[in-house]
C-alpha cells in the first residue's frame, strides 16, 4: 500500500511539475507576444509565483518519492533507465534557477517599460529569447523523462526496440 501511495504522489507531482510549468511557460509566451508591458509584468509576476510555490515544490516531491519508490522496489540507482532519467532530471533542474531569474528580469523590464510608458527594448527581446530556448530544452527533457517513467527504457533502448535491434 505504501508503494502505491508513493507512486500516486509521484505521478501527481509529475502532473503538477509538468502542467504548471507548461502553463506558466505558455502564458508568458502569450503575454510577451502581446507586446504590452503592463500585461507582461502582471503575467510574469504570476508565473514567478506559480513556479516558486507550486512547480518547485512538485520537483522536490518528485525527487523524494522517486527515491523512496526506487528503494521500495529494490531497483539500483545504476538501473539504466533510472540513471538516465535522473541525469536528465538534474540537467532540467539546473535550467530551473536561471529560468526563474530570467522570468524575474522579464517582469522587472516590463514593469519599468510600463511605468515609463516606453516600449520594450532589445534587452527584453534578448532575455526573452534565452528564457524561451531554456524552456524548450527543459520541456524536451521532461518529455523524455516521462517517456522513460512509462516505458522503463532509455531513449536509445526504445529506439532500438522500435527498429528491431
Amino acid at each position: 500500500m505504501l508503494y502505491l501511495c508513493l507512486k500516486y504522489l509521484h505521478v501527481i507531482a509529475a502532473i503538477f511539475l509538468f502542467g504548471f510549468g507548461m502553463g506558466s511557460y505558455l502564458y508568458l509566451i502569450a503575454a510577451s507576444r502581446s507586446g504590452n508591458p503592463q500585461v507582461i509584468a502582471h503575467v510574469a509576476r504570476m508565473v514567478v509565483r506559480f513556479d516558486t510555490w507550486i512547480t518547485t515544490p512538485a520537483g522536490i516531491v518528485q525527487v523524494i518519492t522517486g527515491y523512496l519508490l526506487m528503494r521500495l522496489s529494490g531497483l539500483s540507482m545504476s538501473t539504466e533507465w533510472l540513471l538516465t532519467s535522473l541525469i536528465i532530471f538534474f540537467c532540467v533542474g539546473a535550467l530551473w534557477l536561471p529560468v526563474l531569474v530570467l522570468q524575474k528580469r522579464l517582469q522587472s523590464m516590463a514593469l519599468s517599460a510600463g511605468e515609463g510608458s516606453l516600449p520594450l527594448d532589445d534587452r527584453y527581446a534578448s532575455t526573452y529569447r534565452w528564457w524561451f530556448w531554456m524552456g524548450v530544452a527543459g520541456f524536451a527533457g521532461m518529455f523524455v523523462i516521462v517517456l522513460m517513467m512509462v516505458t522503463k527504457m532509455t531513449p536509445l533502448q526504445l529506439i532500438g526496440s522500435a527498429v528491431g535491434f
